[in-house]
C-alpha cells in the first residue's frame, strides 16, 4: 500500500511524539488519554513492557501517526498478549490500525497457544466494533470507582497492624508472593517475580499489614496532586475475609486525605464480588467500565487469512 506510512518498532526517542498522539486522541475518545511524557516513560518501563520491546509505530512523513502498545504475560499455561492501538484521530479509517494490529500478531511468529486480549471503552462504538469484527468477545470489565466520602469500616477481628513503610524494596520478595496469589484467576493478571516487584515498588507508596510479624497484605498508593490512585490491594489467601484489605484501603486514603476536590480512585475487576463490595461499603461509586476483549491468537490468525513466519 503506498501511502506514505511505514511500521517500525517503538524508539525510545518516540516518547514526545507518542504523548502528542495520546491528546490527539483523546479529543475524539477522551479515555484514552492524555498521558503526560513521565507516565508514558514509566509506563513502558513496567516489566511486563520490557522498554516497549514490541510496541509498533506507524509513521508517515516522519512523524508517528499511530501506536500498537503490546506486552506478552504468561498467565499460567496460555501466554496472554495484551493489546492498545491508538491511532491519529485525523487519519483514521485508512485501515491503519489493522495493519499495526497485523504487525503485532506477527511477533509471535507460529505460536498457536497465545491469547489475545483488548480493553476498550463501551462508549467508543469505533473500538468495540473493530474488536468484534476481529474475532475477540467481551469476557469481563474492569471497573473504575471514585470516593469523595470515606466512610469508616466496622471493627474487625483482625490483628494485623497497618503501617506505611520507607524501603518498599525491601519487601518486593513477599509483596511478590502475596500479589501472585491473590490476582493469579483475574484476566488481567501479570506476574512478577521479586526483581520485577521491586521495580514496580520504586513508583508507589507501600503499606503494609503485618501479623505475628509476617506479611498479611499490601496496598499500592499514587497520590498525585488533585487525587490519589490505588493501584493494588492484595491479601495472603490464607487471611482473606479478615477485613485486612479494608483496614488498608482505609489507612491508606485517610492518610492522603479523601475529599471532593482531592477523591480516591481505584480499579476492579467486575468479576470480583467481594472487592466491589469491599469498596462500595468504604464510599466508593462506580464512575467509569471499560470492557476486556479476548479471543484465540490462533483464531484471530486464520480470520486474517495470514500465515506469520
Amino acid at each position: 500500500m503506498d501511502d506514505g506510512i511505514g511500521i517500525r518498532p517503538l524508539r525510545e526517542t518516540d516518547a514526545e511524539a507518542v504523548v502528542a498522539l495520546y491528546a490527539r486522541a483523546a479529543n475524539v475518545e477522551p479515555r484514552l488519554g492524555p498521558i503526560t511524557l513521565a507516565q508514558w516513560q514509566r509506563f513502558t518501563k513496567l516489566p511486563q513492557n520490557h522498554g516497549g520491546r514490541d510496541f509498533r509505530i506507524a509513521e508517515q512523513d516522519g512523524h508517528p501517526v499511530g501506536v500498537a502498545e503490546s506486552s506478552l504475560r504468561i498467565q499460567g499455561d496460555i501466554p496472554s498478549r495484551f493489546i492498545k492501538i491508538v491511532v491519529a484521530p485525523e487519519i483514521r479509517r485508512q485501515r491503519i490500525g489493522l495493519r499495526l494490529f497485523d504487525e503485532l500478531l506477527a511477533i509471535d511468529g507460529q505460536a498457536s497457544d497465545v491469547s489475545l486480549q483488548a480493553l476498550v471503552n463501551p462508549e467508543w462504538q469505533a473500538g468495540v466494533a473493530f474488536v468484534t469484527s476481529l474475532g475477540f468477545t467481551h469476557v469481563e470489565s474492569e471497573i473504575d470507582m471514585k470516593c469523595v466520602s470515606l466512610i469508616a469500616p466496622a471493627a474487625t477481628g483482625s490483628t494485623a497492624g497497618i503501617e506505611r513503610v520507607r524501603d518498599a524494596t525491601a519487601y518486593a520478595t513477599e509483596v511478590a508472593r502475596i500479589h501472585n496469589a491473590a490476582y493469579g484467576g483475574e484476566a488481567g493478571f501479570t506476574p512478577h517475580s521479586p526483581a520485577e516487584m521491586a521495580t514496580v515498588l520504586a513508583e508507589y507508596e507501600l503499606w503494609i499489614a503485618l501479623e505475628a510479624g509476617r506479611l498479611a497484605g499490601f496496598c499500592m498508593a499514587e497520590p498525585e496532586p488533585d487525587l490519589v490512585w490505588i493501584e493494588s490491594i492484595a491479601v495472603d489467601p490464607i487471611r482473606q475475609a479478615a477485613g485486612i484489605g479494608t483496614a488498608l484501603a482505609w489507612r491508606a486514603l485517610e492518610a492522603n486525605g479523601i475529599s471532593a476536590d482531592h477523591p480516591g480512585w481505584l480499579n476492579v475487576s467486575s468479576t470480583n464480588a467481594p472487592a466491589l463490595a469491599i469498596y462500595r461499603r468504604l464510599g466508593f461509586q462506580p464512575a467509569h467500565e471499560t470492557r476486556r476483549f479476548a479471543a484465540p491468537r490462533s483464531d484471530i490468525v486464520a480470520s486474517r487469512g495470514r500465515n506469520f513466519r
